[in-house]
């Protein structure tokens, strides 16, 4: 008798969670789109046995001035962000950081919609890793325990001992720590799979009549 297929692995997808190994990324950036707005900061740790690992961190250069909002809100200032590698640079970096792991980001469209844009630039293809929201998880398996889910309110339910503050690195650690816990409590949900992960942060669309 034939033996029957084994599960194909794309991208990781079917790899237990504990086995997996997370790159818990965020991003800072000019401003709020893709299009006009340039990276200009990156922070991410690695996730691996369920314990937080090796960290990277860069500044880039956006090529545009950072505007007083986001100054006022990240601390950083052009001077410092035209001494840093090209955004192209950090990318490449990170994307080597990076590996095949699992990516993880909080409200990961934005992040990734950045990451994409400028991995298309470089390579001419989008990121192929699975990807898990941090927002949709917590949303999902919290149930409504927490009034908002934005970072700060995770970080503050879940007692992590970085405090996110709008710079990449924290903000990624703080994120790191959260998704610990919600893969505890995916576990409880019957999740094994990184598959699973992704399935229950995935956003349900409504089916309209």
């Amino acid at each position: 008798p034939v033996e029957p297929p084994g599960p194909v692995r794309v991208g990781g997808h079917d790899l237990l969670l504990e086995k997996a190994t997370y790159v818990v990324v965020d991003l800072e950036t000019t401003g709020l789109s893709p299009g006009s707005s340039r990276i200009c900061e990156i922070g991410a740790v690695r996730v691996r046995d369920f314990e937080l690992g090796d960290e990277f961190q860069t500044l880039a250069n956006p090529g545009v001035p950072i505007g007083g909002a986001v100054s006022a809100l990240t601390g950083l200032r052009d001077p410092e962000l035209r001494r840093a590698p090209a955004v192209s640079v950090a990318v490449s970096r990170f994307l080597a950081f990076a590996g095949d792991a699992v990516l993880v980001a909080h409200n990961a469209r934005f992040d990734l919609s950045f990451l994409d844009r400028e991995t298309e630039r470089l390579t001419g293809k989008r990121l192929a890793a699975p990807v898990v929201d941090t927002v949709a998880l917590a949303r999902r398996v919290l149930g409504g325990r927490v009034a908002r889910a934005s970072l700060a309110s995770l970080a503050y339910f879940f007692g992590t001992s970085v405090q996110p503050c709008h710079r990449a690195l924290p903000d990624a650690q703080a994120t790191a720590e959260v998704l610990l816990a919600l893969i505890g409590l995916a576990q409880e949900r019957g999740a094994t799979t990184v598959a699973d992960l992704c399935e229950l942060a995935s956003t349900r669309t409504r089916r309209v009549y």
